[in-house]
């Protein structure tokens, strides 16, 4: 077995786990990118704990740290698993007025069997609440055969992993394409500005649905000098939403090395490596 320093990413969608694999000693190059086909739903058997396949799925994780010699696993929480909420940091300084507003947020779902993780915004006069059901953390955690809250990424968590292996500091805007969801995060000055996400039935919904969110959420019309598109039917949702994005800003689908700013021994994969990207990035940063 090789020596036990290199990283492991991981992310997932439907039914494909999606990794990549790096090492301290070779920064800006990637020792192993790959996918799994399942043939089941791998969110549905990670939330339920499924005893026909989530065993499988953690010996499947086991083996490629055997295999790559990882000492650490990284991974996309998936955005299903998670409420997110921007709330103004008067209220999160207020201990009443924190706790009502998760109540309200968790309606039907008692507090106590969720944990709040709370992140910087740049304006520094509102907070981001993600919330997760303690059940599925610990699932995750059995799942990386143990893990600390920095193993477990939200999905808005990779536009600073990006932040932190590209150097930059401009604005962008990050959309994350799964199977029926997509993530919209933005970023300014090196700092997370908002995010959200919504579902969709049908990819020719989007624009109605990116219009209501907007009329809501000013910030996703905003200025961006880049949109980073990544995960399931990137190229449809650029082809979908683009007249929608700043008309001014780089568009760009992350699907090649050139594009991340990194090195592999390989040159030619056998899957979209957009779908990838968040594995690739959680393994470099």
């Amino acid at each position: 077995m090789a020596e036990a320093d290199a990283q492991l990413g991981i992310n997932f969608d439907s039914n494909k786990l999606f990794y990549a694999v790096s090492r301290p000693a070779q920064p800006g190059v990637i020792s192993r990118i790959g996918y799994i086909d399942f043939s089941f739903d791998l969110t549905q058997s990670i939330a339920t704990r499924d005893p026909d396949t989530f065993p499988g799925v953690c010996d499947t994780l086991n083996k490629l740290s055997e295999e790559y010699g990882v000492k650490q696993r990284r991974v996309v929480f998936p955005p299903s698993f998670e409420c997110w909420s921007i709330i103004p940091k008067s209220v999160y300084d207020e201990d009443e007025e924190r706790q009502a507003h998760l109540n309200i947020l968790m309606q039907g779902t008692d507090t106590d069997a969720t944990e709040a993780k709370w992140h910087s915004l740049s304006n520094r006069d509102f907070k981001l609440v993600s919330i997760r059901r303690k059940e599925h953390i610990k699932t995750f955690t059995s799942l990386l055969n143990g893990a600390t809250p920095e193993q477990l990424l939200s999905d808005f968590e990779v536009g600073e992993c990006w932040l932190k292996h590209s150097q930059y500091h401009g604005s962008f805007l990050t959309i994350s394409s799964y199977n029926g969801m997509i993530g919209i995060s933005s970023y300014l000055l090196g700092k997370l500005r908002a995010a959200t996400n919504f579902t969709y039935d049908d990819i020719r919904d989007l624009p109605y649905l990116w219009l209501q969110y907007a009329s809501h959420l000013p910030w996703i019309e905003g200025l961006h000098e880049h949109v980073m598109v990544f995960g399931d039917h990137s190229g449809k949702i650029v082809e979908t939403l683009n007249a929608y994005w700043d008309d001014t800003a780089d568009i760009m689908v992350m699907d090649s090395l050139d594009k991340m700013n990194l090195k592999a021994g390989e040159e030619t994969f056998s899957f979209p490596l957009e779908r990838a990207f968040p594995a690739v990035l959680l393994s470099v940063s």
